[in-house]
């Protein structure tokens, strides 16, 4: 593990939550990791290659987790569902193009996965790397979170887009995060205002389709029995896609807001900025 990539990690995980959710947790001193053991009740993983290799892991309490999907979403959360689930997996996405912005700054070449999410109680964290990982953790009025960081300086056979499934999909031009799937935004900013009204566009049609299936069904007790298995069939289907552009617009404004001096020049608190191999056990 190299100590240089913690701050790339730690700065992307403090400006996305703090874009997306309005979310400034306080970070602490930064730790060595030896066992595969979750700090949370739910991680997102993903796995890093190029001119650096390994992965990231983000894990969250309970608590803390749903009080950001609820900032994100304008929705009240009280436990970990199908909608903080694809949350998590968004939010270890757009950590992890911060971070590797911060790393192409450096000169570096750095792809990343699709990421993963895993939760429950005790549930483990396999990095890519079978080596000891470094933990950043931080806290907040509602919970903890931990930024957990297995990566090294690539070697030469490694530096290949194929290792570890990774897709050849390099940061977004112009330091942006990379969006979720479903968000393509080009780094332009005029395309980036049309894509938004496009999203928000189909958000307003998927809301009216629900509302008149579910006022169909309030107001037509006798209806057609394979008509109202169909409705009650397709609202969740149209529940799913809502949450899942809600994220995608978040996502989209939170691009909107992030300038390219913020990117090339984050303001770093010292306290934590510091630490030396001796206050950290890092060799």
């Amino acid at each position: 593990m190299d100590v240089e990539y913690i701050n790339p990690f730690l700065n992307g995980a403090l400006e996305v939550l703090k874009t997306m959710a309005s979310f400034q947790p306080l970070p602490g001193k930064p730790y060595v990791k030896k066992d595969d053991l979750a700090h949370g009740d739910v991680s997102g993983i993903i796995g890093i290659t190029g001119d650096a290799v390994g992965s990231l892991a983000i894990s969250f309490s309970e608590m803390c987790i749903c009080n950001i999907v609820g900032r994100m979403l304008g929705e009240t959360f009280t436990a970990i569902n199908n909608e903080v689930l694809d949350a998590v997996g968004e939010l270890t996405n757009m950590i992890s193009g911060v971070s590797r912005t911060q790393l192409e700054k450096r000169g570096m070449s750095v792809f990343a996965a699709i990421p993963s999410v895993v939760f429950g109680a005790n549930h483990t964290i396999n990095h890519i790397l079978k080596s000891p990982s470094i933990v950043i953790p931080f806290t907040s009025p509602n919970g903890p979170f931990f930024v957990d960081v297995c990566i090294r300086t690539a070697k030469d056979p490694e530096k290949k887009l194929s290792a570890y499934g990774v897709v050849n999909k390099p940061t977004l031009a112009g330091g942006s995060a990379p969006p979720p799937p479903l968000a393509v935004v080009k780094s332009d900013s005029e395309e980036t205002v049309d894509r938004l009204e496009l999203l928000k566009k189909k958000l307003s049609e998927l809301l009216k389709a629900r509302t008149s299936m579910q006022d169909e069904l309030a107001e037509k007790p006798f209806m057609e029995m394979a008509r109202r298995n169909l409705f009650k069939k397709n609202i969740p289907l149209l529940d799913a896609r809502i949450k899942r552009i809600k994220l995608d617009i978040a996502t989209t404004e939170m691009l909107q807001k992030m300038t390219k001096d913020e990117l090339e020049n984050p303001k770093i608190v010292a306290h934590y900025q510091h630490y030396g191999p001796k206050d950290t056990n890092i060799r």
